[in-house]
């Protein structure tokens, strides 16, 4: 029996489910039976934090599934590209009569949504067309809000408390989302002017939400002390020791900065954008969370195969490092109309390294991507899937 940490598989357990296998103790002795209710997040939370394991072996028999089905699947890109169309025109009406009532009601369709399918989730996130540079500044923070919904999921935090969470997330920088258009698009530096209302915007933005009503002190905790850093070094007002939510928003603000390009400036590879939130947080467990969730190959990432195709990550596997994923050409690089599953645990089809997003264009659906890549192998029709030439 070679026995693994049950955190190594934690992304597959969710709230009123069952357990896909038996939890056993570090001597191997079985302490859950295979089918145990999951009944809450709050019993999730408690199983990964008694330092539980599981068998490998029953692991990779069991087959893997995805968190929901293709017509859920279809319904979460759906309802995330209207989510996406709505806050474009609520988050720049921050002065209207029903502004926060809006806003609180937007939290909510976050907050489903990180409920359903993460790994597509993520991946809607990583493969965003940002080409779309004017939305720039309202993307972000969806991409934020969404992003801290599930990590707070995982923490177990109540509902109010997740809700002022993702609040803050998506009106943290109401005050400035024409300039962050404008940063994105032109592709140089801020000026002095520029600088200081990017200095000024936490409290400005804090300001604002207490004008139209709010009085969530998380909330506006949060907004204010997103770009604090412990010690006092952070901004605007060099806060010493900012609170768990901010903290928890800052890390996520940048994380999901660093995989968002611009003009003049590529996206970061998932990797070194993991490594770089690692270094810069001194250790801190909550920039450690962010980097779990996501993992080594998160769903959206382009790799290469050991058996010669190029792939598009889909789901994360039963490992960090075997995810599931869908090949987009075969062995020679020519491009296939019909993307075939793999799982890359399978020591065939292992990644061997990834690839640059320039050289992979994908043109198909991501619905189409993931409901027809549930079943090993697909066939999808009407794909259109371009890889560009080096």
């Amino acid at each position: 029996m070679n026995l693994i940490p049950l955190t190594d598989v934690s992304h597959i357990l969710q709230a009123g489910t069952a357990l896909p296998w038996g939890v056993r103790d570090n001597l191997g002795r079985l302490l859950l039976s295979k089918g145990h209710l999951l009944e809450s997040d709050s019993a999730v939370k408690a199983l990964l934090d008694r330092g539980m394991f599981i068998d490998q072996e029953e692991v990779v028999l069991t087959p893997t599934q995805p968190q929901a089905t293709s017509d859920n699947n279809e319904d979460i890109s759906v309802r995330w590209s209207k989510l996406e169309s709505h806050l474009r025109l609520l988050l720049r009406s921050s002065t209207e009569l029903y502004f926060l009532q809006r806003v609180k009601e937007s939290i909510s369709s976050v907050a489903t949504l990180a409920d359903g399918n993460t790994d597509l989730l993520i991946f809607l996130i990583l493969r965003h067309d940002h080409a779309r540079q004017p939305n720039y500044g309202v993307v972000h923070s969806l991409h934020a809000a969404a992003l801290c919904s599930l990590l707070s999921r995982r923490l177990g935090w109540s509902e109010a408390r997740r809700a002022s969470l993702i609040g803050a997330a998506l009106t943290m920088n109401i005050t400035m989302l024409e300039l962050q258009d404008q940063l994105a698009d032109r592709g140089y530096g801020p000026t002095p002017a520029e600088r200081m209302s990017i200095n000024d915007h936490p409290v400005l933005a804090a300001k604002l939400l207490r004008e139209a009503g709010l009085a969530d002190s998380d909330w506006l905790d949060t907004v204010e002390q997103h770009h604090e850093l412990p010690g006092g070094t952070g901004y605007p007002m060099k806060v010493s020791q900012p609170t768990e939510m901010s903290r928890m928003l800052r890390f996520v603000d940048s994380f999901t900065a660093k995989h968002s390009p611009r003009t003049g400036r590529t996206p970061l590879p998932a990797q070194k954008a993991a490594r770089d939130l690692f270094l810069q947080s001194n250790g801190d467990p909550l920039a450690a969370l962010v980097i779990k969730e996501f993992g080594i190959y998160p769903p959206g990432v382009c790799v290469r195969l050991a058996s010669g195709e190029d792939a598009i990550v889909t789901q994360r596997g039963i490992s960090a490092n075997t995810p599931i994923v869908a090949a987009i050409t075969n062995k020679f690089g020519e491009a296939l109309m019909r993307p075939v599953r793999l799982d890359t645990s399978v020591a065939t089809h292992a990644i061997v390294s990834t690839v640059p997003d320039n050289l992979v264009r994908m043109r198909c659906p991501v619905d189409a991507l993931y409901a027809h890549c549930a079943s090993l192998p697909t066939d999808a029709q009407n794909l259109k899937i371009k890889i560009q030439e080096s």
